[in-house]
């Protein structure tokens, strides 16, 4: 199968990161192809591995993840993969590796009013 990983940024030493790697070489173990699909990669990369580092920018981080999802989805829709697994929350996974705290919750119940009314809550909720 043509397996694709999406997440934000890649660095050997953090915590999502090393669960995204640990799972990405036993997906290619098993005799899986890998792409990802990342905003920023630091440190080497994998054998075997397509890294694709997104040509977009922004002010904000939310608009620049938005770039990414839109970028990505150009390329799948040129390239098809099975099965899409994110590490970040996004539109259009197969599968979502819910790494992180509920964002919502948060929202919710740490935040202003004010703060569900931004760009950035919205894109996350």
């Amino acid at each position: 199968m043509q397996l694709a990983f999406v997440l934000y940024k890649y660095f050997p030493f953090g915590g999502l990161q090393r669960d995204f790697m640990r799972i990405a070489l036993e997906c290619q173990q098993r005799d899986h192809q890998i792409r990802v699909y990342t905003l920023i990669w630091e440190g080497d990369v994998p054998p075997g591995f397509e890294v694709l580092v997104a040509p977009v920018k922004a002010f904000f981080n939310h608009r620049r993840n938005e770039k990414l999802t839109a970028w990505m989805e150009a390329d799948l829709a040129r390239r098809p993969v099975d099965r899409l697994i994110g590490f970040n929350k996004m539109p259009g996974l197969d599968v979502y590796y819910a790494a992180d705290g509920c964002f919502e919750d948060k929202a919710q119940n740490l935040r202003s009013p004010l703060y569900r009314k931004w760009g950035r809550y919205r894109h996350f909720a």
